[in-house]
């Protein structure tokens, strides 16, 4: 068994016997999304891309914001506190290990948790994504982008209770990013909010899934959202690079003295 294996495994198993934890990582994001296809399904034209757009939304900010970035927040601030990660340097795992160990739990949750909205949406007589590929990045990117915010907030995060309040910043800074939010923003606002993690994740999500990052417009094809989710893109891979950096030189290994 090789120490990334191990070290996976174990992340596994304490997010398991954590309640609190396991049922905001997998429950929360699926019940409202959920919820909002099936009642969306009832109505006579049966499901609008608007609708299922604000369930994919929703599903998406749940899961990033819960999943991937406060599980990995808290667990990284438990582990400095009751100095596990300090004792891990000493052995044979690599930084990196280290740092991806808790990372692989949320990122096959991801997995999971977008196949089973995905079949539910189509189950309920939803479209079908127009690039897999873009709903693909967008999820996984999005969980490798709040992976890295979970790292550069654990700095300034002493231990699991504090990263209620420390969590905040990047939690309002993701809400603001909704497309809901943007359409009803000043465009010299709407610009600025284009470029925050969130609507990133969102835009290369609705191309996917639409074809457009306006559901209910006419979709541009296959071939022409791979032209589109350019900028997206970029605000996310800017994001990442930007994170990690930082989080290079002000990440802490053990408590502060």
């Amino acid at each position: 068994m090789s120490t990334m294996t191990a070290l996976s495994r174990a992340e596994f198993t304490l997010l398991g016997r954590n309640r609190v934890l396991l049922f905001n990582a997998i429950v929360m994001p699926l019940i409202v999304p959920i919820a909002l296809l099936i009642v969306g399904s009832r109505g006579d034209g049966g499901l609008k891309d608007a609708g299922v757009a604000s369930a994919l939304e929703i599903f998406a900010l749940f899961l990033l914001v819960l999943l991937v970035f406060y599980n990995m927040l808290s667990v990284y601030a438990t582990r400095r506190d009751e100095l596990v990660l300090k004792r891990l340097r000493t052995g044979e795992s690599s930084d990196l290990q280290i740092l991806l160990g808790p990372a692989i739990p949320s990122l096959v949750l991801t997995v999971a948790l977008g196949l089973i909205v995905g079949a539910v949406v189509v189950a309920f007589g939803g479209p079908v994504p127009i690039n897999v590929v873009l709903v693909a990045v967008a999820l996984l990117g999005g969980a490798g982008l709040f992976a890295a915010l979970a790292l550069i907030t654990s700095a300034f995060t002493r231990n699991a209770e504090a990263a209620q309040i420390t969590s905040l910043p990047v939690i309002l800074i993701a809400m603001v990013g909704s497309s809901a939010l943007r359409g009803v923003l000043p465009d010299s606002f709407s610009r600025v909010v284009e470029l925050t993690p969130m609507a990133a994740v969102s835009d290369l999500l609705n191309l996917g899934w639409f074809g457009t990052t306006t559901p209910g417009d006419a979709s541009i094809g296959f071939a022409a959202t791979f032209t589109e989710a350019g900028m997206p893109l970029l605000v996310m891979l800017a994001w990442i690079v930007g994170s990690l950096l930082i989080a290079r030189t002000h990440f802490r290994w053990e408590p502060r003295s």
